[in-house]
């Protein structure tokens, strides 16, 4: 797979997506995003929110050179998510990780988690299989191993 194959996207990755009667409380998120515009770079912007901090610490802005290792992660990252149920039950976590991914890109988005976050967990009536759920594990460590990858720009 060559570089000139990575297609424009945007990628967001929240950890920490459950609530309750207020909303979540995340712990990071990550937003990517990747257009010919970008230099054969993909910018990425994280908000981390320390250990005992009530809110999340400035948008630090990164980019990830696009390289063949790269480009099929990407790759693989899509696979996944367009095999995998995309949102269950209302305000649900139906995978169980407290993670949740929005991915869009020409021609498909996948979302699996609601904005304002979820109140729960599966409740069975999602149909997710713990397939389903190890292959969301393996997307998540994916979007966390190219989180690492960022250079601070």
């Amino acid at each position: 797979m060559t570089t000139s194959t990575v297609a424009p996207f945007s990628l967001r990755v929240q950890h920490g997506i459950t609530g309750g009667f207020a909303p979540p409380t995340p712990s990071a998120i990550h937003d990517f995003s990747f257009t010919p515009d970008t230099a054969n770079n993909i910018l990425l912007t994280s908000q981390i929110r320390e250990l005992g901090t009530p809110s999340l610490l400035p948008a630090a802005a990164k980019s990830i050179a696009v390289s063949e290792e790269t480009a099929a992660q990407l790759a693989e990252l899509e696979a996944i998510l367009r095999r995998l149920p995309a949102s269950g039950p209302q305000g649900a976590d139906v995978y169980g990780r407290d993670v949740g991914i929005m991915y869009a890109r020409p021609g498909f988005e996948w979302v699996n988690a609601a904005p304002q976050g979820c109140g729960g967990y599966d409740d069975g009536s999602s149909g997710v299989t713990e397939d389903d759920k190890r292959a969301f594990q393996r997307a998540v460590d994916i979007a966390d191993g190219l989180v690492k990858k960022g250079v601070a720009t």
